[in-house]
């Protein structure tokens, strides 16, 4: 208190000016529109630039959430429009038996010789061992192990990875997997070399496999040639990049465990 008081002593000239400065500015913008508006105007652009950087902040520490969010909300609307044909009534398709759960990837590895994708979902949210992955942009692989809070999926870039897919122009069915050498691209070497097949057309998912839904993305076919056997040796161009990938939709078959347990009759 003595400090403040010796302050207020010794600037007291200096205060009172400013006091009477404020006032003065204060009745001149009270009784003037026009020195009103420009002052106005004067703080408002200021003022602008701090609420931009101060949004800017908040909106990068928020990105996580918004994140979270926004792949939570795509899981949804899969799980709604794979229920709907085009003219936007109920069918019942086989996708229909599919649900999607979605997810974050915490490590991924695409230069060895069998790559793992670990995600922060596990157990407790339902996830269990065989079910597929996907992301917007198609398929990366299938969940290998799980404990109660992570999982590990046994990636496309796996030379233990096999997928059933089909031609998207003519329904011929094939076999992909990765060489392991190019990350980016894949390989299907069972087409007869009597089918055609054209540079750019589409790789899809099958209707033979209750892991993923039937017409899902893959790749796109990048060269082909024949081989000895009489079989196309294709390459494949994967839609997704596994170099850059963070979210992540985990598949559930609710029909999966009837159908195999039906077919095992007969093997």
């Amino acid at each position: 208190m003595y400090n403040l008081l010796r302050f207020i002593k010794i600037n007291h000239f200096t205060i009172l000016f400013i006091l009477v400065q404020g006032f003065s500015v204060f009745l001149l913008l009270s009784n003037n529109t026009f020195q009103q508006t420009k002052f106005n105007k004067f703080i408002m652009e200021y003022t602008s630039i701090i609420y931009q950087y101060k949004n800017m902040v908040f909106s990068y520490i928020n990105l996580k959430k918004e994140n979270e969010y926004l792949v939570n909300e795509n899981a949804k609307l899969y799980s709604i429009l794979l229920k709907k044909d085009n003219s936007n009534k109920v069918m019942m398709s086989n996708q229909e038996k599919f649900s999607y759960e979605p997810a974050k990837v915490l490590n991924n590895s695409i230069n060895k010789r069998n790559n793992y994708i670990t995600v922060n979902k596990g157990i407790k949210d339902g996830i269990k061992k065989g079910m597929g992955v996907i992301t917007n942009n198609g398929v990366i692989g299938i969940v290998h192990s799980v404990s109660e809070n992570y999982s590990i999926i046994i990636s496309l870039l796996n030379r233990k990875s096999s997928l059933s897919v089909k031609l998207k122009t003519n329904n011929h069915n094939g076999i992909l997997k990765w060489n392991g050498y190019d990350y980016r691209i894949t390989n299907i070497t069972n087409f007869p070399s009597h089918i055609k097949i054209n540079k750019g057309d589409t790789i899809i998912t099958n209707s033979h496999s209750t892991i993923f839904p039937e017409k899902i993305n893959i790749g796109e076919i990048l060269s082909f040639e024949k081989d000895e056997k009489g079989y196309f040796d294709v390459k494949v161009k994967l839609f997704e990049d596994f170099n850059q990938i963070n979210y992540v939709y985990i598949i559930y078959n609710t029909n999966a465990k009837e159908q195999e347990e039906l077919e095992k009759q007969y093997k």
